[in-house]
């Protein structure tokens, strides 16, 4: 499921900011300074930071399929919130604040994330929501880089609610037919 949705986000980056990954990087992977020695070119880091259940739709309604006489109820999925810090890392700083930019109105042009770019199991009924640096949902700046070496970086939090579900369909049976009885009633 998170390789999906980690591949969904690079896809929506090379499509719609566009990006050119023979000249920019898209990496997932915790940004600490080791990480950055490393880096060969540009690149944009998304790094899955928090998962959680969006509490806010929460359902415990049950879906019925009908399959003529039996019929397959499944339980509504449990919708999670998987927030991304995303960073750009370049050697000069207008190319970081270009990049990040272009990163941000592609992102905020796109509340839900577009059919073309899903991959894997996103490929699903419910859309995809997402939020770009919404106050509630982002991570005290200081916090977040202080456990990562303590250096500051501008980056966009970015949460992604994705469907998830856990319970199995079950096989149930239908009512197919209705009886009905009529009394006769005596009148005094």
């Amino acid at each position: 499921m998170f390789q999906d949705l980690d591949n969904t986000l690079r896809e929506l980056l090379k499509q719609k900011v566009p990006i050119d990954d023979t000249q920019i990087d898209i990496k997932f992977e915790l940004p600490n300074q080791d990480w950055e020695s490393k880096l060969q070119k540009a690149t944009i880091n998304l790094f899955l930071y928090d998962i959680r259940e969006n509490l806010g739709l929460r359902s415990n309604e049950k879906y019925l399929n009908r399959n003529g006489a039996t019929g397959t109820e499944t339980i509504a999925p449990v919708r999670m919130d998987l927030s991304y810090m995303i960073t750009v890392w370049t050697k000069e700083i207008v190319d970081e604040h270009r990049l990040q930019g272009s990163i941000l109105k592609t992102l905020l042009r796109y509340p839900t994330l577009p059919t073309e770019v899903l991959q894997g199991d996103m490929n699903q009924p419910l859309p995809l929501r997402a939020w770009v640096s919404q106050p509630e949902k982002t991570p005290n700046i200081w916090d977040f880089w202080s456990s990562l070496d303590g250096r500051l970086k501008a980056g966009l939090s970015y949460v992604v609610t994705v469907p998830v579900q856990p319970f199995t369909p079950v096989e149930v049976p239908l009512v197919t037919e209705k009886t009905i009885t009529l009394k006769h009633r005596r009148e005094s």
